[in-house]
């Protein structure tokens, strides 16, 4: 057993039987681990003695860390939908309207990454500096981003150095990028220079829990 209470036993024993249920037991083995706050490399132990030395398998090990990757980010940010200090969207909600989004993209039939990206911002590592320092670029950040994306596209904060815009694909284009870099440029001065990019969206909504994730670490 986890140490945190996680049954440490559903998994080996899937995989000793050879049930053909393995994947759907890492499954629920990560989400559960998610909401006992077990971390992600404690899973990936368990999967790895689940297979008593042997190389444990694509599907059940992906099914474990995508599991626990989707629900570590229900539980992630504050039950709000915004983030206290500069009242963008938190990680969570950005979850939701892509939710709303794929569902969508389903039902009509289109692909959402050729019309949906997100715009990333995120403030250099070597500048995190103070925490009132800190505060004072993000609420310049954010200033910027809505100025930029003032319409209906979702600006959210999703880690203390970083920021991202759901917008259109139209959005995203050179004209756009090169406004918000001179923004962000002229807010926070020569000596936080911002890495800008644009994050691309995964073909289905099994991936954008990942793609949070790695955005909010």
């Amino acid at each position: 057993m986890f140490s945190s209470g996680l049954d440490d036993v559903l998994l080996a024993d899937a995989v000793r039987d050879g049930r053909p249920d393995v994947a759907d037991v890492a499954l629920e083995v990560g989400a559960s681990a998610a909401r006992l706050g077990v971390p992600l490399h404690e899973v990936m132990d368990h999967v790895e003695r689940a297979y008593a030395g042997k190389p444990p398998s694509f599907e059940a090990t992906r099914a474990a860390v995508l599991a626990w990757a989707d629900e570590a980010l229900v539980l992630h940010a504050d039950i709000s939908c915004e983030d206290p200090l500069t009242s963008l969207a938190t990680t969570p909600y950005v979850r939701s309207r892509l939710a709303e989004i794929y569902r969508g993209a389903e039902r009509d039939g289109h692909d959402v990454a050729h019309r949906t990206a997100l715009v990333v911002v995120e403030l250099p590592r070597g500048h995190a500096g103070h925490e009132l320092e800190q505060s004072l670029r993000a609420l310049d950040v954010a200033e910027a981003m809505r100025a930029v994306f003032a319409g209906d596209e979702t600006v959210a904060r999703v880690s203390p150095r970083r920021f991202a815009a759901l917008v259109g694909r139209e959005r995203a284009d050179f004209l756009t990028l090169s406004m918000l870099r001179i923004l962000l440029e002229r807010a926070l001065g020569d000596d936080a220079r911002p890495r800008l990019w644009v994050e691309e969206l995964p073909p289905s909504s099994d991936g954008v829990a990942r793609v949070l994730a790695g955005l909010s670490e």
